[in-house]
């Protein structure tokens, strides 16, 4: 393990780790029995992770709405709206907003209460399933299916628990999960994806993991006021500023370089962090001094600085980021539509 979320000194940050183990331990043998879970009338599909940042939650749950919605579902997502104002989506639920707009969205810690009053709600009568956006660890909620996503660039049999690594629970509790993608699939060999694919399956005891990879279907383009789209090969031999406050921006950059764009720089901040502030003036005063062909950022970035727009002296990009499946898509769409079924069970 090379990347570590914390500078503090491993002496400090293995400790902390195992004392951390100990209490989501004890948290999982609540739920394990039952205690305190809600189950909802309608099917529930759970879509998270094992890590903390960036494993592609935000397209997958695109991708299983768009599934939802062709085989003719009404979905709602919801999400506990990391770091929004209260009665606000957050920068991911207005990401959701933007790409479904008729897609009821719940955005607040207390997802049982939001998506109660939800459904007494004329639109919310109308949902018959609902999309848990991060929720492998919100057990609150039982679920007809727990969807899990590996990210194969920071795979978890060579990560470690917070705050050591990046691991909000110990490996084992990847028997709670009924499919897996291995997501990132683009930013490692052949080699590396095999050997995460039998690790997996000799931990899980899953035959088939499904495989997809990130990429980019067309890019925006803002600049001078107006919106256009164009192929993502505009940005080849292009001088580009990747800004980003996402858990793992590897993927952005290297999807710009994939391009033949050059990366001259970048202005990287935590996840889910707006440019504001101090940080909008060091940004503005950076894109002024090395003067990039233009600026690229993800849309949950730009929905943040929606207000700041017209200070930014450059022009900005954002891709538009769609999981392409190599390996299982059909087992995937047959999980999420087995949910519908009179038999799922629910856990």
């Amino acid at each position: 393990m090379t990347e570590r979320p914390t500078r503090l000194p491993a002496m400090l940050t293995k400790p902390m780790s195992w004392l951390y183990g100990l209490g989501a331990a004890h948290k999982a043998r609540g739920f394990d029995r039952g205690r305190g879970v809600v189950h909802l009338d309608r099917p529930v599909i759970s879509v998270g992770n094992l890590s903390v940042g960036g494993t592609g939650k935000s397209p997958m749950v695109h991708h299983i709405v768009r599934t939802l919605i062709r085989h003719g579902h009404s979905p709602a997502i919801a999400m506990r709206g990391y770091k929004a104002k209260p009665g606000t989506l957050g920068d991911e639920g207005m990401e959701h907003r933007v790409l479904f707009p008729e897609v009821p969205i719940v955005a607040q810690p207390d997802r049982v209460a939001g998506l109660r009053a939800l459904f007494a709600t004329d639109a919310g009568a109308k949902v018959d399933c609902i999309v848990l956006d991060d929720g492998f660890q919100h057990r609150r909620i039982a679920r007809d299916l727990d969807l899990v996503l590996i990210d194969a660039s920071r795979p978890p049999d060579r990560d470690a628990l917070l705050p050591h690594g990046f691991l909000r629970e110990p490996i084992r509790a990847l028997a709670r999960a009924d499919a897996f993608v291995l997501t990132h699939t683009e930013l490692v060999d052949a080699t590396e994806r095999d050997r995460i694919d039998g690790w997996l399956k000799g931990a899980t005891g899953h035959a088939s993991i499904a495989h997809a990879r990130h990429h980019w279907s067309s890019i925006e383009v803002h600049e001078r006021g107006e919106i256009r789209t164009e192929q993502p090969g505009w940005l080849k031999d292009k001088r580009v500023l990747v800004a980003c406050a996402i858990g793992n921006p590897r993927g952005l950059i290297n999807g710009v370089q994939s391009q033949g764009g050059r990366v001259i720089s970048s202005f990287l901040l935590a996840d889910h962090r707006a440019i504001a502030g101090e940080q909008l003036r060091a940004f503005v005063a950076q894109i002024a001094n090395q003067q990039p062909d233009l600026v690229l950022m993800t849309r949950k970035d730009l929905v943040k600085l929606k207000g700041s727009l017209g200070e930014i002296p450059s022009t900005i990009v954002v891709p538009r980021l769609e999981l392409a499946f190599d390996r299982a898509e059909g087992e995937v769409e047959a999980e999420l539509l087995g949910v519908f079924r009179p038999d799922s069970t629910r856990a």
